[in-house]
């Protein structure tokens, strides 16, 4: 008889969790076409020929605090016509962003054999570094450290689409500039090597 009761508390517990767990499919058809709507909305937006207004919507987006909605902005301002937009996209980017990767040479550019064994020695292909802070009112993102201040040999200097870095621990510097393909090219110059290199930044 007991077994008989606990068989009978176990078949109406998992019924019970079954009917809680059932998913509402008419909601979620409603919530993904509603959010469909708005998404188109935000896109035609962003595609809008007014940049004052693509700039708007823009600063809207970001600030909205939907990881969607930044998602959208990010990704079509670095491919925004507009300069001032496209380096609106990029400094959000810096802004959140924990790690940096640089390819180096991604395209196999440097040819002198010596040159080349020395870079893939050092670098295996790419680097990794750790961001900081960024500081808007100085345009500079610290490398490594968290300051309120711009740390000298340790930062990237952002100045519309176009970066400067420097990271004297790996005796590295040099700069980049946002593509219009979302992507941060330049060159960069390993001055204990007395090796320059072109890198590349993949922002998305």
């Amino acid at each position: 008889m007991k077994l008989l009761l606990h068989v009978a508390l176990v078949l109406a517990l998992c019924a019970s969790v079954a009917n809680a767990q059932k998913i509402d499919i008419e909601a979620i058809k409603s919530k993904a076409a509603n959010d469909a709507d708005e998404f188109a909305e935000v896109r035609a937006l962003m595609r809008d020929q007014d940049a004052n207004l693509r700039l708007a919507a823009f600063d809207a987006l970001v600030s909205h605090g939907d990881p969607s909605l930044y998602e959208i902005a990010v990704s079509m301002g670095l491919a925004d016509v507009d300069e001032i937009i496209r380096a609106r996209a990029l400094w959000e980017i810096l802004v959140r962003t924990k790690n940096l990767q640089f390819l180096v040479d991604p395209e196999g550019s440097v040819t002198e054999n010596d040159a080349q064994k020395r870079l893939y020695d050092t670098y295996q292909g790419r680097m990794n570094f750790q961001v900081g802070n960024a500081l808007k009112q100085l345009n500079c993102v610290n490398m490594y450290y968290v300051k309120d201040e711009c740390v000298g040999g340790y930062n990237l200097g952002v100045n519309g689409t176009l970066v400067s870095f420097i990271y004297a621990n790996a005796n590295l510097d040099g700069s980049l500039r946002l593509d219009t393909d979302g992507v941060l090219r330049g060159t960069l110059r390993n001055t204990r090597m007395k090796l320059d290199f072109p890198v590349e930044v993949h922002l998305r």
